[in-house]
């Protein structure tokens, strides 16, 4: 069975949909049956896939509805085709899949926890910011949980720092598409793969990013140039039409509204910017937010090295009236 057609959740519903970005899009799906209760979305990130999240699912099922999307373009969901690969045409594309899946419609409706790791972190964000936009198509946000990010705005705004932007060269590098693609397909996309997880933070961490094979799955689906282009399509936006959209939210106060989780690693993210500082002056004054600093050496793969911690903060937050 290939990459592109095996289910890595066999126990959950493996779904393809088609979407408005033009990504045929893979998701695996759980449906508790109480339709009063939220959906919970998990969106992987950079350079992974929804696998990411095997160690947190099995104990979150019996609890929640779920929704685990592959991203367009990351090799095993379709690339989009529209050209348009910012963080809102791609999750109102998986919000659109999510509805199809759960058959929500206005008579229907369905609350949504948006949660994601790295890249889907940011279209979490996105989406919570851009919440009611959704309530006339039956899905309500009511929380969101976004691990290991700060706001692109501020991610970007600080690379005149030459430490910060000395670690994270892949932005701008990847940010360049045409020349990105033909460099790391060179060099070797699962190659590169297997050099980015070691931003690991400890051998710990790195023996849960390994667990199931998991980074020969990461390293075979950028060896594709597909993966390559269209996951560089991703920085693209980022550094374009996701910047530009966060600059106009700021000035017009347009911020999180929903009961909001940040966790980010203590020793990569929390260290190179003030998190708990940063997030508050994007959450809307009066709700709630968390941001927890995880330490122990974790590093950036927060749903992997640090899964025990992540799930354990995630149950605390969700036990709440979400």
């Amino acid at each position: 069975m290939s990459l592109e057609t095996k289910s890595f959740y066999p126990s959950l519903q493996r779904n393809v949909t088609p979407t408005s970005c033009g990504s045929q899009l893979v998701s695996y799906s759980s449906d508790i049956g109480s339709k009063d209760g939220p959906i919970l979305m998990l969106i992987h990130g950079y350079p992974q896939s929804a696998f990411i999240w095997r160690h947190i699912v099995p104990s979150l099922v019996t609890k929640y509805s779920v929704f685990i999307p592959e991203l367009p373009g990351y090799g095993i969901s379709s690339p989009v085709t529209t050209g348009d690969h910012s963080k809102k045409s791609v999750g109102t594309s998986i919000l659109e899949a999510l509805r199809a899946v759960f058959n929500v419609s206005p008579s229907a409706p369905r609350k949504v926890i948006l949660g994601g790791h790295d890249r889907g972190g940011r279209i979490c964000h996105r989406l919570g910011v851009d919440a009611t936009e959704f309530l006339a198509v039956g899905i309500k946000p009511v929380a969101a949980i976004i691990l290991d990010i700060v706001p692109t705005k501020v991610q970007y705004d600080i690379f005149s720092n030459p430490t910060y932007v000395k670690g994270y060269f892949h932005w701008p590098f990847l940010a360049n598409v045409d020349v990105a693609v033909k460099m790391l397909s060179a060099f070797g996309g699962g190659k590169w793969v297997r050099h980015q997880l070691t931003l690991a933070g400890n051998e710990k961490g790195m023996s849960r990013i390994q667990a199931d094979g998991a980074v020969d799955v990461y390293a075979a689906l950028f060896e594709k140039e597909e993966t390559l282009r269209g996951s560089c399509d991703d920085y693209a936006a980022a550094a374009g039409e996701d910047y530009k959209q966060q600059v106009e939210d700021q000035k017009a106060g347009r911020k999180l509204g929903l009961p909001t989780l940040v966790m980010v690693s203590a020793a990569g993210v929390g260290a190179r910017s003030n998190a708990p500082e940063v997030w508050k002056d994007w959450v809307q004054e009066g709700t709630e937010l968390s941001v927890v600093l995880v330490g122990e050496g974790v590093g950036h793969f927060l749903p992997e090295e640090a899964h025990d911690i992540v799930l354990e903060k995630m149950v605390e937050f969700l036990g709440k009236d979400v």
